[in-house]
């Protein structure tokens, strides 16, 4: 027995809570050899503990994370502290079941020492991915599909109708149409945020702020001029940002909308862009009458409506924008006042 394994095993306290907790720990040193691991990790691996004396931590790891593994070591000997991974720990009968935790690197007198592993089983959690995976691609294909048969259809049938003799069937048709417009649209969002929150890529490039809100602001101006408000684009000249054009438009047209649909008749919508040291903030800023304060604090929650204040959507809108900001490394806020209106704004930090 070495001072490593003398050390962890003379501490009766320590050993004996190793021993009591649900969470697998183990020892290990930098060749891989196993000092010591507690009965969570034991039971879970199948091993008694003279089999694993005979094995290192790297037979007990998925091949497919050994890569990770050496990348890791070298981190924590570097003296990077605490790295948090997600593994795949392979049992002694075979079985493969997931894990995540954090690693740490004990150092003696300046060197490396010993490898410190804190586990939990995430299966279930995993599990829980797999069927939400399964719920997206069946929303995907099972749903959307034949919905979007049928929203063609209303559509031409809604054409067919003359208006002089079939009033009543026409409102019929266009409730239902409208409704399965709004399923459509519902599906798409949930679909949309699903795979952010899945880790879809960005496509990054360096985008000139002040082109970038032109761009949209043209897209969109339609709906201000139905809607009787006029949407006004406030120069940014000179900043730049790095992102995915096509996720970020998606925000700020989501932005923009809403701050029209918020809007008195007659009112202004001010989209502008600010430099703020290393950052740039785009905002949007409505002629509205406020965020109600109970509301605020669900606003960019899913399926978030204010209760009296819903105007159509998916529920789903600020959701999205908040997980493609911050998928960018960015921040996404509000700043509202009751009977003055609201600015949305995002943050993201300046191309290099």
């Amino acid at each position: 027995m070495d001072e490593l394994e003398s050390i962890v095993r003379s501490e009766a306290g320590l050993h004996d809570l190793l021993e009591s907790i649900d969470d697998l720990v183990a020892f290990a040193t930098l060749e891989g050899r196993l000092i010591y691991v507690n009965r969570a990790w034991r039971e879970k691996l199948g091993y008694s503990e003279s089999e694993l004396q005979k094995i290192t931590s790297y037979q007990i790891i998925h091949p497919s994370h050994q890569d990770d593994v050496k990348a890791t070591n070298a981190r924590l000997m570097s003296g990077e502290g605490i790295v948090r991974v997600e593994r795949i720990l392979v049992a002694k009968d075979g079985r493969h079941f997931p894990v995540e935790g954090s690693l740490s690197c004990r150092f003696k007198s300046g060197k490396p020492w010993y490898v410190r592993a804190i586990f939990h089983d995430i299966t279930e959690r995993k599990h829980a991915e797999k069927m939400k995976d399964d719920l997206v691609s069946m929303a995907s294909h099972e749903l959307r599909n034949p919905l979007m048969a049928i929203r063609t259809a209303l559509h031409l049938l809604h054409e067919e109708i003359s208006p002089t003799k079939l009033e009543r069937p026409i409102q019929v048709v266009g409730l239902a149409m409208r409704n399965c417009d709004r399923m459509v649209d519902l599906i798409k969002a949930y679909l949309d945020l699903a795979n952010l929150e899945a880790g879809a890529p960005l496509k990054e490039r360096d985008l000139d702020v002040n082109e970038f809100i032109e761009r949209v602001v043209e897209l969109i101006q339609p709906i201000g001029i139905h809607a009787g408000i006029e949407i006004r684009h406030e120069g940014a000249f000179g900043l730049r940002v790095r992102g995915d054009e096509d996720r970020l438009a998606q925000v700020l047209t989501n932005l923009i909308s809403n701050a029209v649909k918020f809007s008195k008749t007659g009112g202004m919508v001010r989209v502008w862009a600010v430099g703020r040291a290393d950052r740039v903030r785009v905002g949007v800023t409505d002629s509205g009458d406020g965020i109600p304060l109970e509301f605020r604090s669900k606003i960019f929650g899913k399926f978030a409506q204010a209760e009296g204040h819903a105007r159509g959507g998916s529920g789903l809108g600020l959701a999205i924008s908040k997980a493609i900001v911050e998928k960018h490394g960015g921040e996404i806020g509000f700043d509202s006042e009751v009977g003055k209106g609201t600015t949305f704004h995002f943050e993201l930090k300046r191309a290099s």
